[in-house]
């Protein structure tokens, strides 16, 4: 069944959780992912973890949240140390254990933005190090509770960095959040990237994108469900289980993909995929024009459509 994440809710802005819980089933979804626990609970507190939790089963739906950032170099990546006094990690093991107090046990996470991983002051490997050795040392915390963490495909992090980093931290407490329209802007090829996590995933981000050439190489736009390049029925089927979750992306990233230095900068870059991904820009039509980029939630309605399609 299809959840839906709150941020890709009309009017989400102004929801507080119960809210988005009666939208969500509104909807006719299952469930509902929240960014983080503090959407549920700005200070945590157990009572209103707990009455959440009894408001989705009272709908008749499951929820989930992710823990925004992992990653002890960067300022966003230590937002969580606030709850844990100014220690990160004793921030996201109270993160962990609230959300399993209320039977939430895959939890996903970011590493970065695109920004991260190009900045010359904090170099690429050693941020993926410091991310590795932070879930090493929440490792015991994460097997205590049941809980897994997903590693998102987010638009910094190629798929085969995230296979690295599960195989090399272990897949019972590391999973994959994949979200195929982020590959892309590591110009990796969907299906292909599907293939190299599948044994790993447990959650696919739902939402379509087309790639348009432009001065100095491509750019991703979002578009409608169903009317962009991503082979929905070829990824599902490597991952017939993974939860899936619908989440309406805004970012319009560019990929100088011609620069011989930025391709240099991209060691995972395969031949294969680079021709396969050209090839898709290759075939967008002249005359296309993007849709409202900065109206993400408005592709909410397509993709009920074709989700519900799915389902005959």
């Amino acid at each position: 069944m299809m959840w839906i994440l709150k941020s890709s809710i009309p009017g989400f802005r102004t929801m507080d959780a119960a809210a988005a819980l009666r939208a969500t089933a509104g909807f006719g979804l299952a469930g509902t992912m929240f960014s983080n626990l503090t959407d549920l609970s700005p200070s945590l507190d157990p009572g209103e973890l707990k009455a959440v939790r009894a408001l989705a089963g009272d709908l008749g739906l499951d929820i989930g949240t992710s823990i925004d950032w992992i990653n002890p170099l960067t300022e966003r990546g230590r937002s969580n140390a606030a709850f844990g006094d100014g220690d990160l990690a004793a921030g996201l093991a109270r993160l962990i254990r609230a959300a399993a107090e209320i039977g939430i046990h895959d939890i996903f996470f970011m590493v970065g933005k695109i920004e991260d991983r190009f900045d010359p002051a904090v170099p690429w490997p050693d941020q993926l190090d410091a991310v590795a050795a932070m879930i090493a040392t929440l490792s015991p915390v994460l097997r205590d509770c049941g809980t897994r963490l997903l590693l998102k495909t987010h638009e910094e992090i190629t798929s085969f960095e995230v296979a690295r980093l599960v195989e090399r931290v272990g897949a019972d407490v590391l999973g994959v959040a994949l979200d195929p329209v982020n590959v892309l802007c590591r110009v990796e090829d969907p299906v292909a990237a599907t293939a190299r996590l599948a044994p790993y995933v447990a959650q696919v981000h739902i939402d379509d994108a087309v790639l348009r050439f432009e001065e100095g190489g491509m750019r991703r736009f979002l578009c409608p469900l169903g009317e962009g390049v991503i082979d929905w029925a070829s990824i599902l089927a490597l991952v017939p289980d993974a939860r899936r979750l619908l989440e309406f992306h805004s970012g319009q990233f560019a990929m100088p993909v011609f620069d011989p230095v930025w391709r240099r900068a991209q060691p995972d870059l395969t031949l294969d995929e680079y021709a396969s991904v050209l090839s898709a820009a290759a075939t967008l039509p002249r005359d296309f024009q993007p849709s409202d980029q900065a109206n993400s939630t408005g592709r909410l309605t397509p993709a009920l459509q074709v989700v519900q399609s799915w389902l005959q």
